[in-house]
């Protein structure tokens, strides 16, 4: 039963959160939350822009959405795979568990992790941003 209300919970509050960034652009909100990392330091942190991608992305624009922010497109599948090895059950389910939360498969997100937020902070990658924003 919990687990159930817990799912209705996590729906109402995806279709609220898609309802509201569909409707809203954070680049002009008030109300959307700033990055804390980018407000003190002046650098991007690796999340840097999925409130404006999924705001572009929810009005039709894919390519945008994507360069906003191309980690979280590269990262959601492997999430996606997470969650569903977390909470699913069945013996196919546990033999993807063992791979997906291996251990090197976490070092290797982390280190991913840690290389988009260095990349995304060069000239290099600001260069290339412009050429598709």
């Amino acid at each position: 039963m919990r687990r159930g209300v817990a799912a209705a919970i996590a729906i109402v509050a995806a279709v609220g959160i898609v309802l509201i960034y569909r409707h809203f652009d954070p680049t002009f909100s008030h109300f959307a939350p700033k990055c804390p990392f980018h407000l003190l330091t002046g650098y991007d942190c690796p999340s840097c822009g999925i409130q404006r991608a999924m705001y572009a992305a929810l009005n039709g624009d894919l390519k945008r959405a994507f360069w906003l922010n191309p980690f979280v497109a590269l990262v959601m599948p492997y999430f996606l795979l997470i969650v569903l090895t977390t909470f699913a059950k069945g013996k196919h389910i546990e033999n993807l568990r063992s791979i997906v939360q291996h251990r090197y498969a976490v070092y290797g997100y982390i280190a991913l992790f840690f290389i988009w937020w260095v990349v995304r902070n060069t000239t290099w990658w600001q260069g290339v941003l412009s050429q598709y924003l």
